[in-house]
């Protein structure tokens, strides 16, 4: 499945409105925040259609999904897009993930924990907010804010680290390693980057922690909460993904278009998350020239000067990159 959707659920009382546009969508917050209700109202509109009372615009079905026969529903719909919230315990199940994985189907998932066993995006969890207008509509808004992909960083304050962590041992960390002259510490995972930035022997220094964005969801919390409770300062750096960082430098030709409006190129069938289209987009772009792209070493070419500065513009300017 691919596209951006929006989706505008409501009655004579309140609105839900939302927009997604990867394969999954997370909405968290406390109870009394009308996520509950989000499912109630989908579930009744299934049930009974217009006469329930409730409307729901969508270029897409939108199915609130219940216990029975989930397994059987997951493996033969597509081009859905199917809510949950955490009363169904099998989201949590490795069979789910399993079924997630390769979908066609986009998912909404109403919850108050991460969710490790899933690659979900930073950028697309969601807190609910209700409007001031008259009309009580309801809109989620972003639980993480970002300045320039950057969190834990007031606006206008910059870092200067004095320790780099990088989620992966590969490519990344051998860019990286080049861009600052710091200590560059591999994480070897996702699962991994708390660990390292609990190192005691980075104790009272000023740490950068870059990630994939892309996939990061289920461990942003956790480390945000670490960081807050370092002595020195702990920025976490998420862009979409290394290879996006590449393919934005522009040291590749590249179809501005997939970038801008990625939701329309990385179908859910074949990409877990975008982390894993921009790889797969840098590897096909780069097969026959001499910057062919290799996740796991670094191509050279990558590591000149001139490829190096290029690499450098596209990072944001708050974080200050030794000449």
């Amino acid at each position: 499945m691919v596209g951006k959707y929006s989706i505008e659920v409501s009655n004579n009382r309140v609105t839900f409105r939302l927009e997604v546009k990867r394969n999954i969508t997370v909405i968290q917050g406390d109870s009394a925040t009308g996520k509950t209700t989000l499912i109630r109202m989908i579930s009744e509109y299934n049930r009974a259609g217009n006469s329930s009372g409730i409307s729901i615009k969508c270029e897409k079905d939108c199915i609130a999904l219940s216990v029975a026969d989930w397994e059987q529903y997951l493996t033969s719909s597509e081009e859905k897009i199917i809510f949950l919230d955490e009363n169904n315990s099998y989201i949590h199940s490795k069979r789910f993930a399993e079924l997630v994985k390769g979908s066609d189907n986009y998912f909404v998932l109403i919850i108050r924990d991460s969710l490790p066993q899933l690659a979900y995006s930073v950028e697309e969890i969601y807190g609910m907010r209700e409007s001031r207008d008259s009309q009580k509509y309801i809109k989620p808004r972003h639980v993480y804010n970002e300045i320039f992909k950057l969190y834990n960083i007031r606006e206008h304050e910059h870092i200067k680290p004095e320790a780099v962590i990088t989620e992966d041992s590969n490519a990344g960390h051998e860019c990286f390693s080049e861009l600052f002259e710091c200590e560059c510490i591999p994480a070897g995972g996702k699962s991994l980057v708390v660990a390292e930035v609990l190192n005691a022997g980075l104790d009272g220094k000023d740490i950068l922690a870059i990630v994939d964005g892309a996939a990061f969801g289920a461990d942003i919390a956790e480390i945000l909460r670490v960081a807050r409770n370092r002595k020195a300062r702990c920025v976490l750096y998420a862009p979409e993904s290394f290879e996006f960082l590449i393919l934005q430098s522009g040291i590749v030709q590249v179809d501005r278009r997939v970038l801008e409006e990625t939701q329309d190129y990385a179908d859910t069938r074949t990409y877990e998350s975008w982390e894993q289209f921009f790889t797969a987009y840098l590897i096909e772009l780069s097969e026959d020239t001499i910057y062919k792209y290799s996740k796991s070493k670094l191509n050279k070419a990558y590591l000149t000067k001139g490829n190096i500065e290029k690499i450098k513009k596209v990072i944001p300017n708050l974080i200050e990159i030794s000449p």
